[in-house]
């Protein structure tokens, strides 16, 4: 056969052999580097990133702000950005969201590396919600936002090994690994979720608990500093639990905070705090008017998680201030605790709800 070929080749005009032997020529370059690309693509992957184990017994903590770490953001992306949360906003039906929109929004975006619309698309294909459910596909938005330098898409990916998405076998020990480097890197989310986990008086690793109680607190603070709610609804509890005076004052504070932040946890536990008074809980006295307007606030978190009430203070402030005349009206009581500008509402975890 093969001298079949060659004798057939050798009577080819010498133009054509040239041409079939640089052809054959290109297309072994070609395969080659194709099968040499694809040896390696697996441990490219950042998925599959090998990094530090866990360590729950560190001696430090430095505390960096994800807002200094992430890429800056094009204010035309922004925009796109901000239509698509608009369309799928916590205070619509279900059924009246938007998803498919918000998916080419925030695609269009994330060609200009804007993280926020690169992990919300992640998060859609994860649950199919406006695009085809494609967990692969929400693993390579998030791969793609790691290698951005983005410490949320890291904590993502720890949230992935832990639940097994994708090709991924569910596996803590990555998922602690991958938390642990997101905390690191300022990702708000696993400083909380880190932070409260180091507040036992033991440890108890089947459970998900160690006592680093120091390094907890200082993820935890770390995580408020940025905005994170339950960072501060996790700090109140933890100086709840002291039980002299001055944790209990600064316990409330902690609450307060949360509530600002949109922390319907907080805002529950106030009105009750409000309701019983100091018998097991940080409120200095029974007030049914300050638990009547807790509530409010906690219904309206429950409702829509992306509300945030920086101006709390001038419609409920803590004792021993004086609250403020109400009418009983609760949008007149919620509007007049929000910005007067909007918040940016936070944006999705990326991982399946």
């Amino acid at each position: 056969m093969k001298r079949k070929f060659l004798y057939s080749l050798s009577h080819k005009p010498k133009y054509v052999r040239f041409g079939l032997l640089l052809f054959a020529a290109v297309l072994l370059v070609i395969v080659t580097q194709f099968f040499y690309e694809n040896r390696h693509i697996t441990s490219s992957k950042l998925r599959y990133t090998s990094l530090p184990l866990f360590q729950p017994h560190r001696a430090a903590f430095i505390c960096i702000q994800q807002a200094a770490v992430v890429p800056p953001i094009d204010p035309e992306a922004d925009r796109w950005f901000e239509q698509g949360m608009a369309l799928t906003s916590e205070d619509k039906y279900e059924e009246d969201k938007d998803y498919k929109t918000a998916a080419v929004l925030w695609a269009k975006a994330a060609q200009r590396k804007h993280w926020k619309a690169q992990n919300n698309l992640a998060g859609l294909y994860l649950r199919g919600k406006g695009v085809p459910q494609d967990s692969e596909k929400a693993l390579q938005l998030t791969e793609e936002a790691m290698a951005w330098g983005v410490p949320q898409a890291w904590d993502n990916m720890g949230s992935y090994h832990m639940q097994g998405v994708g090709g991924l076998k569910p596996d803590a020990t990555a998922a602690y690994a991958f938390w642990q480097k997101a905390a690191e890197m300022g990702a708000p989310g696993a400083q909380t979720r880190l932070g409260t986990q180091l507040l036992a008086s033991y440890d108890s690793p089947k459970e998900g608990f160690w006592a680093n109680k120091k390094i907890g607190l200082q993820m935890l603070e770390c995580a408020l500093a940025q905005g994170d709610g339950q960072a501060a609804y996790e700090l109140g509890l933890e100086y709840k639990v002291r039980k002299t005076s001055a944790d209990n004052i600064r316990a409330l504070s902690y609450y307060q905070d949360g509530v600002k932040l949109g922390n319907q946890d907080s805002a529950d536990y106030l009105e009750i705090a409000f309701e019983s008074g100091p018998l097991g809980y940080a409120a200095p006295f029974v007030d049914h008017d300050r638990e009547r307007r807790y509530k409010v606030f906690g219904k309206a978190i429950g409702d829509n998680p992306d509300l945030r009430f920086p101006d709390l203070e001038k419609v409920l402030p803590l004792p021993p201030a004086k609250l403020p005349y109400w009418d009983g009206n609760e949008d007149h009581l919620l509007d007049a605790a929000k910005e007067t500008q909007s918040v940016s509402p936070k944006p999705v975890s990326g991982l399946a709800g």
